[in-house]
C-alpha cells in the first residue's frame, strides 16, 4: 500500500480515500477498454447485445468484485467481502438512476427486453439464498460439524442455481429472438486483441487486489470524524462497492451514449448475478486457506450482513415491479418515479448500515 510506505508511523484517513480514488481510477480505465474490447469480439463472432450484455461484460465487469471478495477471504476478512458482494449488487440497481439521468424521458425500465424482468428475478433469487445462509450459519454457530455441512452446501446450492438460471436465460433469449443478430459469418478474434484482452484483464485484477487491501486497512482505521472505525461491512458495501462498480457505471453509460439499453440493463443485472456466483468461489478460497467454516464469527455481524442483502432485494424488487409496471410519469422532467425511489430507499439503507457500527 503506497499509504503506509509514505506513512509508516501515523497513517492519516485522507491519505487512505486518496489511494482508495487512485485504485478506483485504474478499475474505470481498465473496465472501460475492456467494454470496448468485448464490444469488438462480440462483433467479430455475431453475437447479440443482450447476450453481450448478460455474459460477456458482466462477466468481465464483475472481476473486481471476485478479486476483491477472494483477497478479503484469503486475508481473513470475510465481512469486508460479503459486504462487497452484497454492496455491489445494491449500488448495481442504483446505476439505473444515472442511466435516467443520461437517458432522460422517464423510467428506462420502460419499453425494454422482456429479458430483464427475468434476469432481475434471478437476481432477487440468488441474493435470498445468500441471506440463507448468513441465518442458517448465524443459527447453528455452536455445532461447528452441522456449521460446516450446512455451509458447503449452501455453497453448492448457489453455484447449482447460478448454472441453472443462465440456462433458463439462453433458452429465453434464444426462444423469444429479443437481441437483433447481424448477418454474416464470424471472424476470428486475433493475437493482438487476445493478447489486449489479456493485459486488460491483469490490470483489473490487480487493481480489485489494491482495493481489497486498501478496504481492509480501511475498515479498522478510526476515523476522526466519528470517533471510531467503519467497521467492516459499511466499508465493503459502501466503499469497495463503489469502486469495484465503476466498470459496471463506464461500460453502462457508454452503452446508453450509443441507444443501447438492453445492453446497458444486461450488464446491471447479469453483474447482479455474477456477484452471487462469487461466493461459493470465497468459500473455495477460505478451504485454501484452512478455514473449515467460512463464516465463523460472523454471528456479530448477522444484523450488518441481512441489512446489506435486504437493501439490494428490496432495491431489485423496485426494478422488477418498473419493468412490470412500466409507468410513464416522469418527476423533475426526466427522472421515472422508480430511479427517484431507488435513489432514496438506497441513501436510508447506507445509513441504517453506517448506523449499526462496525
Amino acid at each position: 500500500m503506497l499509504s503506509k510506505l509514505l506513512f509508516p508511523v501515523d497513517l492519516p484517513t485522507w491519505a487512505l480515500f486518496v489511494e482508495l480514488v487512485l485504485a478506483g481510477a485504474v478499475v474505470v480505465f481498465a473496465g472501460a477498454r475492456f467494454a470496448r474490447l468485448a464490444d469488438t469480439i462480440a462483433k467479430r463472432l455475431n453475437l447479440g447485445s443482450g447476450w453481450v450484455g448478460l455474459i460477456m461484460l458482466a462477466t468481465v465487469t464483475s472481476l473486481p468484485e471476485l478479486v476483491m471478495g477472494g483477497t478479503a477471504t484469503y486475508i481473513g476478512n470475510v465481512d469486508l467481502a460479503m459486504g462487497g458482494i452484497l454492496g455491489s449488487c445494491s449500488f448495481n440497481i442504483t446505476i439505473i438512476v444515472l442511466l435516467n439521468a443520461l437517458w432522460g424521458g422517464g423510467s428506462v425500465l420502460r419499453g425494454v427486453s422482456p429479458l430483464h424482468t427475468l434476469t432481475s428475478s434471478f437476481g432477487l433469487a440468488l441474493i435470498g439464498l445468500a441471506l440463507l445462509g448468513f441465518v442458517l450459519m448465524d443459527k447453528f454457530t455452536s455445532s461447528p460439524r452441522m456449521a460446516q455441512i450446512i455451509e458447503l452446501t449452501w455453497a453448492g446450492v448457489i453455484l447449482v442455481t447460478y448454472i441453472g438460471c443462465m440456462r433458463l436465460t439462453y433458452r429465453f433469449e434464444r426462444t423469444q429472438a429479443i437481441e437483433e443478430h447481424a448477418g454474416g459469418e464470424r471472424q476470428g478474434i486475433g493475437t493482438p486483441l487476445a493478447v489486449e484482452v489479456a493485459v486488460m484483464t491483469f490490470i483489473l485484477v490487480a487493481a480489485s487486489w489494491w482495493l481489497a487491501k486498501l478496504g481492509d486497512v480501511l475498515s479498522t482505521h478510526e476515523i476522526e470524524l466519528i470517533g471510531r472505525p467503519l467497521g467492516a461491512t459499511f466499508v465493503g458495501a459502501c466503499f469497495l462497492a463503489l469502486a469495484t462498480s465503476l466498470p459496471e457505471i463506464t461500460t453502462s453509460v457508454a452503452a446508453v451514449r450509443l441507444g443501447n439499453l438492453n445492453l446497458a440493463l444486461g450488464n446491471i443485472f447479469g453483474s447482479n448475478m455474477f456477484n452471487i456466483f462469487v461466493i461459493p468461489m470465497l468459500k473455495i478460497v477460505s478451504l485454501v486457506r484452512g478455514d473449515e467454516i467460512m463464516l465463523v464469527g460472523q454471528s456479530s455481524n448477522i444484523t450488518q450482513n441481512l441489512i446489506a442483502g435486504l437493501l439490494a432485494i428490496l432495491l431489485t424488487t423496485i426494478a422488477i415491479a418498473s419493468l412490470v409496471y412500466k409507468s410513464r410519469r416522469k418527476l423533475l422532467r426526466r427522472f421515472g418515479f422508480d430511479s427517484i425511489l431507488i435513489a432514496l430507499t438506497y441513501v436510508i439503507g447506507m445509513f441504517f448500515l453506517l448506523a449499526q457500527g462496525p
